[in-house]
């Protein structure tokens, strides 16, 4: 009897522009060796906009990308940066409006510039059909308040999601997916490991967040999308389920949010 084929994962958030160029050949091929087929890259800001939508372009059945400004650059949300991000809409490989968000822990950009920067990415992502890409750190009370604004019309993900079952169950309820990235495997993360149990394979994404949060027994290096195997395998172990069923609901989703074809990614012979 042959063996089962290679479960097909997606690595639905990962920096690949903190990569150089050949530094994103060899990860990927690591990846592909891995069975992990695609990855989304999003931007944080002006600095890597042009550079996530050259990368999505250069490997286009491989990656996809997401544009916006992260909450830290909230701040460099001008009129120029306004325009940039409206054209790059219209790029074939960008899905998705991110990373956006809000982050109240470094404060880079004042809470304000923050909240602002935010309505107007939802408003932009919304009015493109779009998802999004959402990120929050000690901020969900007003991330919320967002979601509630959107309720039913917006769809996309939280991504490294930290809160607890609570949280991520509105999360759901909001119409969004929950990213689950290798902070699952740390040792002290109970809480994410209890947010996931209150969850389902379908609700979920998995991810590396690359270049940070490598998971065990990776933890300590720089991650890489071929590491998000080890998320997925984790996730089987809280449910109970086998890999392969966490990588086709993961990919499943995948697909369904960023409004990709059953044939993404594509042959990675």
């Amino acid at each position: 009897m042959p063996p089962d084929p290679q479960p097909l994962w997606i690595d639905s958030h990962a920096h690949l522009t903190m990569f150089e160029d050949h530094e994103v050949a060899a990860a990927l091929e690591r990846a592909a060796e891995q069975g992990v087929g695609g990855v989304l890259v999003p931007a944080t800001g002006p600095a890597d906009l042009t550079r996530t939508i050259e990368l999505a372009a250069a490997w286009p059945g491989r990656l996809v990308a997401a544009v916006g400004v992260h909450p830290h650059d909230a701040s460099s949300l001008d009129s120029t940066v306004k325009e940039r991000l409206e054209r790059a809409l219209g790029e074939g490989c960008v899905v998705a409006v991110g990373e956006i968000g809000l982050d109240y822990h470094y404060l880079r950009s004042p809470r304000e510039d923050q909240l602002q920067a935010l309505d107007w990415q939802l408003d932009l992502a919304r009015g493109a059909g779009l998802p999004v890409v959402l990120h929050n750190r000690e901020s969900w009370p007003d991330l919320e308040s967002r979601l509630a604004r959107h309720r039913g019309v917006l769809r996309g993900v939280c991504h490294s999601f930290t809160e607890g079952p609570a949280e991520a169950v509105r999360v759901v309820d909001h119409g969004l997916l929950v990213g689950v990235s290798g902070m699952v495997t740390f040792k002290g993360a109970h809480n994410i490991r209890e947010m996931v149990g209150a969850l389902s394979p379908s609700q979920v994404l998995v991810e590396t967040d690359s270049p940070y949060l490598a998971p065990v027994p990776h933890r300590g290096r720089r991650n890489e999308p071929s590491y998000v195997v080890h998320v997925g395998e984790a996730l089987s172990e809280i449910w109970g389920v086998a890999s392969a069923e966490v990588a086709t609901a993961s990919t499943r989703s995948f697909r369904e949010v960023f409004a990709l074809p059953r044939e993404w990614p594509g042959n990675l012979a």
